[in-house]
């Protein structure tokens, strides 16, 4: 009975980490977010767009840690709703330096080889993101935007 316990523990931590990535989208709330992309190619793992958020610029924060939400904006795109440097639930964790809120799974977007120059010369970017209630993150779609 031993020799089956193991391997079937290994199975069902093997399928909730796989079932909490697709959660995120099951549950979430999706938003749209303006970005501006830089610097897309990693000689290990392919091409990739580094991105940043001109929407996510808050005020009067501490630089370091921080905890944010968001919510739709009157234009569609998603804009900051709550921000504090001390945690709570829901928030999406991040840091905040020099005028730049990033969150790591906002930084990068990992996409098909040969399509990164052609999403840098685009200059504006939009990423579709679902959030869990929990604050997980899930990038699902990065296209161009009409200007």
């Amino acid at each position: 009975m031993k020799n089956f316990l193991f391997p079937f523990v290994q199975t069902l931590v093997v399928l909730a980490i796989a079932l909490s990535f697709y959660a995120t989208s099951w549950f979430g709330d999706q938003f749209m977010l303006r970005a501006a992309p830089y610097d897309p190619f990693d000689p290990f793992y392919g091409e990739y767009v580094l991105l940043q958020y001109p929407d996510l610029r808050p005020e009067g924060l501490k630089n370091g840690e921080v905890y944010f939400t968001l919510k739709e904006g009157p234009d569609g795109y998603a804009v900051l709703d709550r921000v504090s440097n001390e945690p709570f639930f829901g928030a999406i964790h991040g840091t905040y330096y020099s005028d730049t809120l990033t969150a790591p799974q906002l930084e990068q977007y990992y996409v098909e080889q040969g399509t990164g120059p052609g999403l840098e010369q685009a200059e504006e970017l939009a990423v579709t993101i679902d959030v869990a209630p929990w604050g997980a993150i899930r990038p699902v779609f990065l296209e161009a935007r009409p200007h």
